[in-house]
């Protein structure tokens, strides 16, 4: 039997890898996550919760009800199933999951940053009350931009961390690979 990592560069085995793991998760979030709605529904409800409380703990009037949160006398924002951050979470992990690492160390990264980015959603979630209060003419731009002001900084810094933290060779190096 052919050993395919034997054939393959440590990057391409990679890029095979991160390939497969985002296409499966595309299909699970958008054939079966997205459509059952449970899991969507929690994160928004909680990350709308918690978006509350914390504008009410700082001082502002806020009112929220589901997945509905405003200052109080100001338009809203619903906080859509789809719209909460959740496939973000797949990507971040198949990330995780294709490069090189020990299943123990991978496990806590997975969760340290899924939990990092459920607590960017709140503030992201914060952030849109606060701007429909201030600055309700951008909302467009500051809902177009908020993944990549408040979302991808920190997968990115993350997949980097994993990179250093992995205790494997670098994928890069080209490891026992021959070109030839």
């Amino acid at each position: 039997m052919i050993n395919i990592k034997n054939k393959l560069s440590p990057l391409a085995l990679f890029l095979l890898k991160a390939g497969g793991i985002y296409a499966a998760w595309q299909l699970l979030y958008d054939l079966v996550v997205l459509p059952d709605g449970r899991l969507d529904t929690w994160l928004s409800i909680t990350g709308v919760k918690l978006a509350a409380a914390s504008l009410s703990l700082l001082g502002w009037d806020i009112g929220s009800t589901g997945r509905f949160i405003a200052c109080v006398g100001n338009r809203g924002v619903e906080i859509q199933n789809g719209c909460n951050g959740m496939d973000l979470l797949g990507l971040y992990a198949g990330f995780i999951i294709a490069y090189p690492g020990y299943l123990k160390k991978r496990m806590v990264f997975i969760a340290g940053g899924i939990g990092l980015l459920f607590v960017a959603n709140v503030f992201r979630i914060a952030f849109f009350a606060l701007s429909n209060l201030y600055y309700p003419q951008y909302w467009d731009p500051v809902h177009y931009y908020s993944s990549y002001v408040f979302f991808y900084p920190i997968v990115l810094t993350l997949w980097y961390l994993w990179t250093t933290v992995s205790d494997h060779t670098d994928i890069f190096s080209g490891g026992s690979y021959s070109s030839v």
